[in-house]
């Protein structure tokens, strides 16, 4: 079990981070290798075999949780922005060419990897404090599964070549997606109550998104609250692709 908390830029923030960047690293190097039309099915499948990794980690987490009798109570609901790529992933490789799966392929690029970024800001995600995540092994579990997404989602950018002027259909149709995935968390944290908290947006919910928090102490007035939400996270991806999009251009020149 963790004994203190996790600090800003402590040891553990630190080697957390230099995992990511080397992750980060490997998502784009895989993402130029298999950018190429020739490649589209292998990519197609690379992406659903992360997903699948990702149900099994999850399902991982579920029988540890059970197991150290955390209780299994709604709070097992895998419906977080860090999990919905493994509602979404698995079936890339069995999708149509079009939008929806364009959606799919643009919320693991930008929504999923915007939150992945948010988790290395708060270094306290990533040793979890509160019931069986306070043990070493979930805080690593959590650790993996933000790396991936960050890996993913640089390799998806890339490969299926979203930061261009093409590709910014790609980051509306995920962010409509993303905003009614969204919609169906507030209305399950408004039906069902506490301790559900899914998207970490529960009018109890005592998270604190970076930035975010600086405006709201506490999630309320609630409506208001929400709208800023949707925002935020609308200015998060539409950040991550304005400067993947200058980066492409720069290297692109150079070449």
């Amino acid at each position: 079990m963790w004994k203190t908390p996790n600090q800003y830029f402590g040891t553990l923030h630190i080697i957390s981070i230099v995992v990511m960047l080397c992750c980060a690293a490997c998502g784009v190097y895989l993402g130029i290798k298999y950018k190429d039309a020739k490649y589209d099915k292998k990519k197609d499948k690379a992406m659903s075999i992360l997903g699948f990794t990702f149900v099994a980690l999850e399902a991982f987490k579920i029988i540890f949780r059970v197991a150290n009798k955390a209780g299994a109570n709604v709070t097992l609901i895998s419906f977080q922005i860090c999990s919905i790529p493994l509602w979404l992933l698995p079936w890339i490789a069995y999708m149509k060419e079009g939008k929806l799966k364009k959606s799919f392929i643009g919320f693991v690029s930008f929504q999923s990897f915007t939150a992945a970024f948010f988790f290395f800001v708060k270094p306290a995600a990533i040793v979890m404090q509160e019931s069986n995540y306070g043990y070493i092994i979930m805080s690593m579990h959590s650790l993996l599964w933000h790396c991936l997404m960050v890996a993913s989602g640089l390799f998806a950018m890339v490969a299926y070549r979203l930061l261009t002027k093409e590709g910014f259909k790609t980051l509306v149709y995920s962010y409509i997606l993303w905003v009614i995935c969204a919609v169906v968390a507030m209305v399950l944290n408004l039906i069902i109550g506490y301790p559900l908290d899914l998207f970490s947006i529960a009018p109890s919910t005592s998270f604190s998104y970076p930035l975010l928090g600086v405006f709201f102490k506490s999630p309320s007035p609630y409506p208001v609250y929400f709208i800023s939400f949707l925002i935020y996270y609308g200015l998060g991806g539409l950040i991550i692709y304005g400067l993947g999009f200058g980066i492409t251009k720069l290297a692109t020149k150079k070449k």
